[in-house]
C-alpha cells in the first residue's frame, strides 16, 4: 500500500478538527444549558471609562484597557449574545479545520495537481478571508450590543474599536485564493500535456 504523502498533517488537522468541535459543542452546551440561573459576563476593549454602573450586574476592570462586564440577571437576549460572543469563532475554527481536512484526505486520494484539489483550496481560500473575520465580527458586533444596553453612548462606531480584525485571515485566505488558481492552472496544463502526447 503506498504511503500517504500528506501524513502526518492530515493526522494533525483530524486532530485539532476532532478537539475544536468537542470545544465547540461543549462551550454551546455550556451556555445554553448549565449558564441558566447564573450570570454572564462579557470581556469588552470600549468605552472602559465611561461605563459606571450596570443596573443589574456588575463592572470589573480586567486590565487598562479591558473591561469585563457580568449581568447577574441576564434576559434570553443577552443570552444569546453570550453564545454568539462563546461558540462563533470555536465554530468558525471547527469548520475551518474541516474544510482543510477535506482538501488534505481527497487530495492525498485524487493526487495533489488536480482541478478538484484546486477548487477545494480555494473554496479553504474564500471561507478563510470572508467567514473567519466575519464570525470575529460578528463575537464583536454581540458584545457591542450588550454594551449597548447598560451603556446607551455605545453606539456602531464603537464596533472598530471591538473587533479584533484577523489579518492572519486576510493575508492566508488571499494566498490560498492564488495558490489555488496556480494549483488549477498547473492542472488544466497538465491535462493538456496529457491530452496531446
Amino acid at each position: 500500500m503506498a504511503r500517504d504523502p500528506l501524513q502526518p498533517l492530515t493526522g494533525i488537522v483530524r486532530l485539532l478538527w476532532s478537539v475544536t468541535t468537542v470545544l465547540s459543542l461543549t462551550a454551546i452546551t455550556l451556555v445554553t444549558v448549565a449558564s441558566y440561573g447564573t450570570s454572564v459576563c462579557f470581556t469588552s476593549q470600549v468605552g472602559t471609562e465611561l461605563i459606571r454602573t450596570v443596573p443589574h450586574g456588575e463592572v470589573g476592570y480586567v486590565s487598562a484597557g479591558s473591561l469585563r462586564v457580568c449581568l447577574s440577571e441576564p434576559s434570553g437576549w443577552e443570552r444569546v449574545l453570550y453564545l454568539v460572543d462563546v461558540a462563533l469563532p470555536m465554530v468558525s475554527y471547527a469548520v475551518l479545520f474541516l474544510l482543510l481536512m477535506g482538501l488534505l484526505e481527497r487530495g492525498a486520494v485524487e493526487g495533489v495537481h488536480t482541478v478538484a484539489t484546486a477548487d477545494r483550496l480555494r473554496r479553504l481560500g474564500w471561507f478563510t478571508l470572508v467567514a473567519v473575520p466575519v464570525a470575529t465580527l460578528g463575537e464583536a458586533a454581540a458584545r457591542i450590543l450588550v454594551l449597548a444596553e447598560v451603556r446607551p453612548e455605545t453606539d456602531l462606531t464603537s464596533l472598530t474599536a471591538e473587533w479584533d480584525v484577523p489579518w492572519w485571515a486576510v493575508v492566508s485566505g488571499l494566498g490560498l485564493l492564488a495558490l489555488g488558481k496556480i494549483m488549477r492552472t498547473s492542472a488544466e496544463m497538465r491535462a493538456d500535456l496529457e491530452g496531446t502526447v
